[in-house]
């Protein structure tokens, strides 16, 4: 049996190999703050996009091209339903996406972006992107996690984080790229690969496959989501996942289409069970234009005394969603979540506040005693786009709440953590959160970014930590043009929160963050 396993994976790797030389067009993944996912969302509730992309990131740069080239697609005629205004902002807005993407785009055989290029190419090496970060934080403790960060822990006083990141495509066999960083604070220094990895693609076969280190985000919230984040130290990862959106074979392809990924990744060893395997899943599922449904399953299992599953687990009925045993005898961990997405285009016609709007809810459950989930988690949002029908005004809404099991287990007690923080939403478990988002953004001039949030942190304790966070931030695009320096973005922020009942206990908190960001483009 051992043998006849190792020679089926030698077959499928020669094929993978081979048909990958002849036909494939790698890429590295967009990183997971980039400009353009937001630009491709607000696009799709403007119905100019397809949302069956969206829900999964990162996605890599050729998976993107496909994105935009059904924006290209869907924007022929859209003067016929947008004023000049609404029009002008939204060219600016495709313009971006075909010169970000342009390589990416004549690729995949996009006419308009070959216009000022010479056709494909088989290798591209990258003129490197460089970020750096300095913050300044007044803080009344030690430290305190920069949440949605990659695991960045602030100290009191500077801060500086630096990021190079560079990446490649060799002879249309594999992508390689490599983020290393180096955070710096006044009693510490930390140099490390924050991101990077191969990635091999088959569009023959619409997949990927790629090995790195890389955060993830699954699901439709905007200030944080069920299963994964970016509030964690990035996870070392296999993963592989479709390119563009798969349709069922004969009868069932009037279903609708799919999006999927899958990973494989290993947890640190300084925890309750060291080098803990953590494997996941996810399903979109789009049936029509306007409604899009997501499914997600984390499992942890194995590590130091615990017994391995094999690859049969992952399809057995007790894996597939909950262990069977639940309780103290538990010997894997199971996380659920399902969203819902709906699309509700031009508004304006009859309801004149925005031109669109994105409604949207997660649910979780964990294992539970039983086999049955009663402490669900929850996500309700709302995202309006050109609100008051002004072009690039933005309004998004959330309400996030997690039970007191979320994030814990009876075996795993370091729970559903990397680097001790929570790789699922960051609040936490047995806390509530309300955001409100403000947004004004003109491509190619400057965006202003204004979130205000109310968090409950230990709802079961007797003094329950209330935390009022207040974020603005104003970026500018090619902000020194005027000094000849080309590609060059700023990002200035302001954070301040206000904290009552400080980790549970009487004591309050108030701290107070600032900090430029800038991104250079070589």
């Amino acid at each position: 049996m051992y043998t006849l396993k190792k020679y089926f994976f030698l077959i499928f790797t020669i094929v993978f190999f081979i048909l990958s030389d002849a036909y494939a067009h790698p890429s590295v993944d967009v990183p997971l703050r980039h400009w353009s996912y937001d630009a491709i969302e607000k696009l799709a509730i403007l119905d100019l996009a397809d949302i069956a992309d969206i829900g999964i990131r990162p996605v890599s740069r050729i998976k993107m091209a496909h994105m935009i080239k059904a924006v290209i697609e869907k924007s022929s005629e859209y003067e016929l339903d947008f004023s000049w205004g609404e029009q002008e902002y939204l060219e600016t807005l495709i313009d971006n996406l075909i010169e970000e993407f342009r390589e990416e785009l004549v690729t995949i055989g996009v006419e308009v972006a070959s216009i000022r290029d010479g056709g494909p190419r088989q290798y591209i090496l990258k003129s490197p992107e460089l970020n750096v970060e300095k913050v300044y934080s007044k803080l009344d403790s030690d430290s305190r996690l920069f949440e949605n960060k990659d695991g960045w822990e602030l100290k009191d006083g500077f801060n500086i984080r630096a990021k190079l990141r560079l990446w490649a495509k060799a002879a249309n066999f594999f992508a390689i790229s490599l983020t290393p960083g180096l955070r710096y604070s006044t009693d510490d220094t930390d140099a490390t690969i924050e991101q990077g990895g191969i990635r091999l693609a088959h569009p023959a076969f619409n997949m990927e496959l790629s090995l790195g280190r890389t955060s993830m985000w699954w699901g439709p919230g905007f200030n944080g989501a069920l299963l994964m984040t970016d509030n964690a130290f990035p996870l070392d990862v296999i993963r592989w996942n479709n390119i563009y959106p798969f349709r069922l074979p004969f009868l069932l392809k009037k279903l609708g289409r799919f999006n999927a990924q899958f990973f494989v990744s290993r947890l640190e060893d300084k925890r309750t069970i060291p080098n803990a395997f953590i494997t996941g899943w996810r399903l979109d599922y789009t049936p029509i234009g306007f409604l899009k449904f997501g499914f997600g399953h984390i499992l942890m299992h194995g590590g130091e005394g615990v017994k391995k599953l094999g690859f049969a687990n992952y399809w057995s009925s007790a894996s597939l969603v909950f262990s069977a045993a639940g309780g103290g005898t538990e010997t894997e961990n199971h996380i659920i979540s399902g969203d819902l997405q709906l699309f509700i285009r031009r508004v304006d016609r009859f309801l004149p506040i925005a031109t669109g709007i994105k409604l949207y809810t997660e649910w979780g459950g964990e294992d539970e005693a039983g086999n049955v989930p009663t402490n669900l988690a929850s996500i309700f949002g709302a995202y309006f786009t050109d609100v008051f029908k002004i072009p690039g005004f933005d309004g998004k809404i959330e309400f996030a709440k997690l039970n007191s099991i979320w994030y814990t287990h009876f075996k795993y007690g370091s729970g559903y953590t990397h680097k001790g923080n929570f790789i699922g939403h960051r609040i936490g478990n047995d806390s509530e959160e309300i955001a409100f988002t403000a947004i004004f953004n003109m491509p190619n001039e400057y965006k202003m970014n204004t979130t205000f949030s109310h968090q409950r942190r230990g709802l079961g304790n007797a003094n329950v930590e209330t935390i009022n966070e207040l974020r603005v931030e104003f970026g500018a695009f090619d902000a020194l043009k005027m000094y000849n320096m080309q590609n060059v973005e700023v990002n200035v922020f302001y954070e301040f929160e206000d904290i009552d009942n400080y980790n549970n206990t009487a004591d309050s908190a108030r701290n107070h963050i600032i900090g430029v960001e800038i991104k250079r483009k070589f």
